[in-house]
C-alpha cells in the first residue's frame, strides 16, 4: 500500500517501480539505462495494472494518474487541453504554459510577429513508456524557474506520443511544415528517445532546429543551454529588426515620395482649373466690351 499523503508525481513514479519489478519477476523484456529501469513493454499493460493506493475519502489521486495524457481520434486543441489536465493532475500548476492548437499555430504564435515579439518555438515530445519521462517533468519542467523562463522568452508546444498513432500524426505534421528533412530529424528520437524538447528557431523566414535536450538533462544543464538559445535568436532578432526598420524606411519614403507626386498632380490640376476660369472670364468681359461698343455707336442705318 502506498500511504495516503504522496503526491501524485510520487504515486506515479512508485506504481512505475513496482511494476518494472513485476517485469523482472515475470521475465519480462526489460532495458537498464543508467541504473534506471525503462518499461518496453505496452503501455496499455501498465495502465491496467492494480496497484492499490490509500487516498483520503473524496480524493482523486492514484487513479487520476492512470489517465491518457492524450487521445487518439480528438482534436489537436482538445489533445492540448487534455495534457494540461492530467499533466497538473500528476505534476501540479507550476509548468510552462502550453500553446492551445497545432504545431503550425504554435509557429505562428512565435514567428509571425514584429521582430522584437519573436521568440524561440520549444516542441515537448513526451512518452508515458519511458521511466525518466517522469523523473524529466517533475523534476526539470515543473521547476519553477525553468517555467518562468521558458515563458517569458519562449511558445512551448507540447505533443504526448504514447500511442504509436500519435507518432504518425506528429510525424506527418513535422513533414508537411519542415519537409522530409525535418521528418527523419524527429524519427531519430521518435519513440525510443523520449522525451525531449526541441528548440526551433526562423532565420530568414526559415525554420531550423537550434538545438534537441533529452530526458536526461539536470534543471542547471537545460536552464544555461535555454539562456544560451536566447541570446543566439536574440542576435539574429537584432538583426531582423534592423532589417524591419530599413524596410519601414524604404515604405515611408516611396509612400512620401508618391503622396508628394499626388500632392504635385493636385496642384497642377489646380492651375488648370484656374486658368481655365480666367480665360472664360477673360472672354466673357470681351464679349461685354463689344456689346457696349455696338450700343455707343447707335443703331445701323443705311
Amino acid at each position: 500500500m502506498i500511504p495516503s499523503g504522496t503526491s501524485n508525481a510520487e504515486v506515479y513514479l512508485v506504481r512505475r517501480l513496482l511494476f518494472v519489478q513485476n517485469c523482472r519477476s515475470q521475465n519480462k523484456i526489460c532495458n537498464f539505462q543508467n541504473s534506471v529501469a525503462v518499461q518496453v513493454v505496452s503501455d496499455d499493460e501498465f495502465m491496467d495494472d492494480d496497484v492499490p493506493v490509500e487516498t483520503p475519502e473524496g480524493s482523486n489521486s492514484g487513479g487520476s494518474n492512470q489517465r491518457r495524457l492524450m487521445t487518439h481520434g480528438k482534436s489537436t486543441e482538445e489533445n492540448v487541453i487534455q495534457f494540461l489536465q492530467v499533466f497538473e493532475e500528476r505534476y501540479g500548476r507550476v509548468h510552462p504554459a502550453f500553446h492551445i492548437g497545432s504545431l503550425k499555430s504554435a509557429m505562428t504564435a512565435a514567428f509571425n510577429v514584429p521582430a522584437d515579439l519573436k521568440r524561440p518555438l520549444i516542441v515537448f515530445l513526451h512518452s508515458d513508456t519511458p521511466f525518466t519521462a517522469h523523473l524529466f517533468c517533475s523534476q526539470v519542467v515543473c521547476s519553477e524557474n525553468i517555467a518562468r523562463y521558458i515563458d517569458q522568452n519562449f511558445v512551448m508546444w507540447v505533443q504526448d506520443l504514447t500511442d504509436s498513432r500519435l507518432q504518425r500524426q506528429i510525424l506527418t505534421e513535422v513533414q508537411s511544415i519542415f519537409g522530409t528533412d525535418g521528418r527523419r530529424q524527429v524519427e531519430f528520437y521518435v519513440p525510443d528517445k523520449l522525451p525531449l524538447m526541441i528548440v526551433i528557431t526562423k532565420v530568414a523566414s526559415s525554420p531550423q532546429v537550434f538545438a534537441v535536450f533529452q530526458g536526461d538533462i539536470s534543471p542547471d544543464l537545460l536552464m544555461a543551454q535555454l539562456i544560451d538559445a536566447v541570446e543566439n535568436y536574440s542576435q539574429t532578432r537584432s538583426i531582423e529588426k534592423m532589417a524591419e526598420m530599413e524596410q519601414e524606411q524604404r515604405s515611408m519614403l516611396r509612400e512620401q515620395q508618391e503622396q508628394e507626386y499626388l500632392d504635385s498632380l493636385s496642384r497642377d490640376r489646380e492651375k488648370d482649373e484656374m486658368k481655365k476660369i480666367e480665360e472664360k472670364e477673360k472672354k466673357v468681359a470681351r464679349g461685354n466690351r463689344r456689346g457696349e461698343t455696338i450700343f455707343l455707336r447707335g443703331p445701323y442705318t443705311p
